[in-house]
């Protein structure tokens, strides 16, 4: 889009759903590769807003996304990555498989995928079962480049920067399968 490639990237496709007891879980790495093929310097927003992920289940319907945002704030500098022309970079999140209780019972649980970003905000993904599920990620980013909405911004000449190269639009990167299989000793 607008000469900018935008990729789903998955560090492996086959997740071992591990054992249901606590400190067990399986971890992958879930993000967007975004490569800058413009003559311009872009920025691209890292936070929580910018990377919503989708995950379809094997039965082909759109899974609904668990939120817990603990945000009260707007982005900060260091949400934003300056990718020059011709260049890649990979913005992912260590993500997990595990077991959550859903009551006191020990044997009452459901297998979640959880997504975890910065400031305790994640998305996750449950109740999961074996089988293939198909993952993107919806980046936006539809700030009208106005300053008043970054106004807790000290640095007024940093956000001037970034919001004049600031990537703005809507993309789905590509479905990615994950395969969510039994452990072999099970």
């Amino acid at each position: 889009m607008d000469e900018v490639k935008f990729e789903t990237f998955v560090s492996q496709n086959v997740l071992t759903i591990p054992e249901a007891k606590r400190g067990c879980f399986t971890p992958v790495e879930l993000g967007i590769r975004i490569t800058n093929n413009t003559q311009t310097s872009l920025h691209f927003s890292t936070n929580f807003y910018a990377m919503f992920p989708e995950m379809i289940a094997p039965d082909g319907e759109l899974m609904r996304t668990g939120i817990a945002c603990e945000r009260f704030n707007r982005p900060t500098a260091s949400e934003f990555v300056l990718l020059i022309p011709g260049r890649a970079v990979t913005i992912y999140r260590d993500s997990f498989l595990f077991w959550e209780r859903q009551s006191r019972k020990k044997r009452d649980r459901r297998l979640v995928l959880y997504l975890p970003f910065p400031a305790q905000d994640l998305y996750g993904f449950d109740p999961l079962y074996p089988g293939k599920y198909q993952f993107r990620f919806r980046y936006r980013e539809h700030t009208n480049g106005d300053i008043a909405d970054f106004d807790q911004w000290s640095d007024r000449q940093k956000l001037q920067i970034i919001l004049e190269n600031l990537w703005t639009g809507e993309v789905l990167t590509p479905l990615v399968d994950i395969y969510l299989v039994e452990s072999s000793s099970s």
